[in-house]
């Protein structure tokens, strides 16, 4: 099993053999179909639970599955990286949003800036400039604490803002043939 979370009707699942389905209590499947047919994924917040109800559209229909965890919806897109995501109300990742063409974000935190850049490349998305700033010394700060610490805080540095970079990112060209 690829895929086994709960839902509001039993679980969702998605097989090894090829397919996402939803299965209530006791082994009954309720609905089930080959993942290949699935062509895109709406989510819909349910409330300040932190939860969606999503609708897998497929090329037979559209199935919804009621009360799917924010993870475990993430742990669904990550089974089907090239399958468009659209989101009703607002956007779980900046870079799943299928309406947007470029994205500009600025990072303070590098770990954070990898996880997205990589993310963002699972869902049509490359890094196509960007520009770093380095934190300048806050001399009023440096100031104080030195003063209050009798001059000890200079022998580990200068006070500084963090260093910042700013990314622009665009979508793959392979991405747009697909998605206009």
């Amino acid at each position: 099993m690829l895929l086994d979370v709960p839902c509001k009707t039993g679980k969702l699942q998605v097989t090894e053999d090829g397919f996402i389905r939803i299965q209530a209590p006791f082994n009954k499947v309720i609905w089930q179909t080959p993942c290949q047919t699935v062509t895109k994924f709406t989510a819909q917040p349910v409330g300040m639970l932190g939860a969606f109800t999503v609708l897998v559209h497929t090329t037979g229909g559209i199935q919804q599955i009621e009360m799917v965890a924010k993870q475990n919806f993430e742990k669904l897109q990550a089974l089907f990286p090239q399958t468009p995501v659209r989101t009703e109300g607002k956007a779980v990742h900046w870079y799943q949003d299928i309406t947007k063409r470029a994205y500009v974000v600025t990072y303070t935190k590098e770990k954070e800036m990898q996880k997205e850049v990589e993310q963002a490349a699972q869902h049509g998305w490359i890094p196509q400039t960007s520009a770093g700033v380095a934190g300048h010394i806050n001399v009023g700060r440096t100031a104080t604490a030195a003063a209050l610490t009798g001059g000890a805080s200079l022998l580990f540095g200068a006070s500084r803002s963090k260093d910042k970079i700013t990314i622009t990112f665009v979508r793959t060209p392979e991405w747009l043939a697909q998605n206009g």
